[in-house]
């Protein structure tokens, strides 16, 4: 019996941190912080919009703990969909740690294939997975389609997410805001 109440505090405790691991740092700030401030720059952001009216944002934040001055960057990437019958607002955060992979996805593997056209009946797909977001890029025969997923204690709700088939040329935006990161 003890030993029993042993394995089940282990699973317990490594459930717990492994929940705990499934966010962002920046989430965690965020969340540890009596008194926040998140400052934003509206000049440098891609917006991506589609014929739902349903829209993403990507920009740059700086975010600050009032009561000791410690400050953290990040990209923050805020989401209205309808999903449901009812209208979903969400942010996530992409730690200043995988901007550096998120940049060469992007620059490697989407701007280069925007223009190119997959083989007749065929699609291929990229993905780029971050603590807190998923982008899907398919690349096409007939259309092109980027889809944006937001985790929360690392589940996706695979209902309520973003897409667009006619945003995906707006690749180059993201990657600027990106960059502004380094």
């Amino acid at each position: 019996m003890r030993r029993q109440i042993i394995i089940l505090f282990l699973f317990a405790s490594n459930f717990l941190s492994a929940q705990n691991n499934s966010n962002s740092d920046t989430r965690k700030f965020i969340e540890n912080a009596d008194i926040t401030r998140i400052d934003r720059d509206w000049n440098i952001v891609a917006n991506l919009a589609s014929g739902l009216g349903e829209t993403v944002s990507f920009f740059p934040v700086e975010i600050t703990d009032l009561k000791t001055g410690q400050k953290v960057k990040a990209l923050q990437v805020d989401m209205t969909v309808n999903c449901r019958g009812f209208t979903y607002f969400k942010s996530s955060w992409v730690d200043l740690n995988e901007i550096s992979e998120f940049i060469i996805f992007v620059e490697t593997y989407i701007i280069p294939n925007l223009s190119k056209k997959a083989e007749k009946r065929k699609s291929i797909t990229y993905i780029f997975k971050s603590k807190e977001i998923i982008i899907s890029f398919i690349i096409g025969d007939f259309n092109n389609t980027i889809s944006v997923y937001l985790k929360d204690e690392g589940v996706v709700d695979e209902q309520c997410y973003f897409w667009t088939k006619t945003q995906i040329s707006k690749s180059p935006e993201l990657l600027s805001v990106l960059q502004s990161l380094k």
